[in-house]
């Protein structure tokens, strides 16, 4: 019998997938769990690299074409035996005591249905530049929902986290794969949305590796403007619909990122190099978006001031602000 199921995706992952899997493999647990791999596709020596795990019994491989990660993952969560599911990405790593911290709360209450654990943000050279905050202990699930889009908080996404197999199952969740940007986050958003309470561990277990070249740092302020951030709005149009109706403060938090999302990308035009290239009317769009939200983004009590005082700033001079947060280099924190 497997308790734990751990689910990698792997897409030209050949500097990273041994790291991450050897991470895992030496975990201090005494829980029994599987890793799959699932490789979507890869096109360097990914095959190759994983091909070196086939006489480990702990460690599943499937290849399969490219068809991106949501699709992976649902192929890989109809393949896991376990009782419990954590994703880990295959450029990330995990501490010895990972297993152990995340399968803590699941072991110590039956009103469990996500166990989450502490994460650090750290550049290829190992330099930390955050760690997640919280404080240990069980949280209610409908404020779990609400504080998945507190920044600096656990967040939404989907690596440290651990689920429950036969939920995931009886609610007859998948990953959308319409979605290309934040998918994990509304598959969160939906598991949460049926969660008697959560247990939070913050200690920094997992280690998020941020690399120059990821999506992350393509889309950045400054950046050539492709439009692909649009597809964030998407996301949160679809994850209002699964906040539960009488669960007003998680609604008001999802407003409140939606509209600085809104703002971020209307900055993000006015600081690219080929900003006269781009509709005039989507920024337009963004503005009526932002201003929808607005009420919620400013009477949040968690945000920090100085996004406030940027929102107010880009309104009344867009073109200027973008200017100096081009030519000044400045950056939204993530």
């Amino acid at each position: 019998m497997v308790d734990i199921s751990i689910i990698i995706c792997a897409y030209n992952a050949e500097k990273t997938i041994r790291r991450c899997i050897d991470s895992l493999l030496f975990q201090d647990t005494d829980s029994k769990f599987e890793i799959v791999v699932i490789n979507d596709g890869s096109e360097d020596s990914t095959r190759e690299v994983l091909a070196e795990y086939n006489d480990e019994p702990k460690v599943v491989i499937i290849n399969k074409e490219n068809t991106g990660v949501s699709d992976s993952r649902n192929i890989a969560m109809k393949q896991v035996r376990g009782k419990y599911l954590t994703f880990v990405d295959a450029d990330d790593y995990v501490a010895k005591n990972y297993l152990t911290t995340m399968f803590l709360g699941f072991s110590e209450s039956n009103n469990i249905d996500m166990s989450i654990c502490g994460y650090q943000k750290e550049t290829e050279s190992g330099k930390i530049i955050m760690e997640g905050a919280g404080k240990k202990g069980e949280i209610r699930g409908d404020e779990a929902l609400e504080q998945v889009f507190i920044s600096y908080g656990f967040e939404g996404y989907l690596v440290n986290k651990m689920f429950k197999k036969d939920l995931i199952d009886n609610l007859g969740l998948i990953f959308d794969t319409s979605l290309k940007i934040s998918e994990d986050l509304y598959f969160c958003c939906q598991y949460l949305s049926n969660c008697n309470a959560v247990y939070l561990d913050p200690k920094p277990v997992y280690h998020y590796v941020m690399y120059d070249n990821s999506v992350l740092h393509s889309n950045s302020i400054g950046s050539y403007f492709t439009g692909k951030s649009l597809n964030s709005l998407q996301t949160f149009s679809k994850i209002k619909r699964v906040i539960p109706t009488e669960n007003k403060r998680a609604m008001s938090a999802v407003k409140a990122r939606e509209c600085w999302l809104a703002t971020s990308i209307a900055r993000a035009i006015m600081a690219a190099p080929n900003r006269k290239e781009v509709d005039k009317s989507l920024f337009g769009k963004l503005k009526t978006i932002s201003k929808e939200n607005e009420k919620d983004f400013m009477d949040n009590v968690v945000l920090p001031p100085r996004d406030k005082i940027i929102y107010r700033i880009h309104w009344a001079f867009p073109r200027i602000l973008g200017t100096l947060w081009r030519v000044l280099g400045l950056k939204d924190h993530s």
